[in-house]
């Protein structure tokens, strides 16, 4: 191409270039103004709680586990989720979550901290999670147990009544145990198991009541959710979920 052409198409892409960036820039600066409603706290919306705030949720969940570890199709089970909030300090808090379906449950307790700028906030979380499953069907007696730690982090943007949040989590695993019976296996051997992105709305639907809902991508080993499955796969796979709560 000559160069008087290429010089030509150069400037058309930065033309273009530019003027997406001042688009992006102008749709912007309206969230970054105050939101209607700054002392409205929540569950997941990384906003700062004030000292002695407690917000809790209460919703359903379900992780889709992939055919390559469950060879056969396997209808996924919904999970009790219960979520918590509570300030320590007006930017320090304490966060837990609890996922309840018998056959696996996890409860996870952590420490944060957040800060807001206009609509703009977020929070650094580190939290322990403790699981705990059980299988006793007839001739068969399992129990599994372990540790997982995730550290995290989440950006959230509130327009209007859509409050809008993204978290990245590093996935840990610190140890597990099965026991069958009177034997039992199990292994200490903290590691990256993988890494979470989940993406989630509160809203208000009428007056101060506010729902939640969301999506959770987990790129990881199989993780505790799948010890029923007794796989012995060793690949990074994709595990979706889905989440609805009220918060209370």
């Amino acid at each position: 191409m000559p160069p008087t052409e290429r010089n030509h198409g150069r400037g058309i892409l930065l033309h273009r270039s530019f003027g997406i960036l001042l688009l992006a820039t102008l749709l912007t600066l309206p969230l970054l103004a105050e939101p209607q409603d700054s002392s409205q706290t929540f569950v997941l919306f990384p906003r700062p709680l004030p000292s002695g705030t407690f917000n809790s949720s209460l919703g359903v969940s379900m992780t889709i586990i992939p055919r390559a570890i469950v060879q056969e199709g396997v209808l996924p089970l919904p999970m009790v989720d219960v979520r918590m909030r509570y300030g320590l300090t007006d930017h320090l808090f304490l966060s837990g979550q609890a996922n309840l379906v018998y056959v696996t449950n996890q409860v996870s307790l952590g420490l944060g901290w957040s800060h807001s700028f206009g609509r703009l906030s977020f929070a650094l979380e580190d939290k322990v999670g403790y699981w705990l499953g059980f299988a006793g069907f007839e001739g068969f007696d399992a129990t599994a147990m372990g540790l997982t730690h995730y550290p995290s982090v989440t950006v959230g943007v509130a327009a209007d009544n859509l409050y809008l949040s993204f978290r990245t989590e590093a996935l840990f695993t610190i140890s597990q145990h099965t026991y069958f019976g009177t034997a039992s296996v199990g292994r200490i051997n903290p590691k990256l198991a993988g890494f979470a992105f989940t993406l989630a709305a509160e809203q208000a639907l009428w007056k101060d009541n506010y729902f939640m809902f969301g999506t959770r991508i987990q790129y990881a080993l199989p993780m505790y959710q799948t010890w029923l499955a007794f796989s012995a796969f060793d690949r990074w796979l994709v595990f979706p979920e889905v989440f609805i709560g009220y918060e209370l």
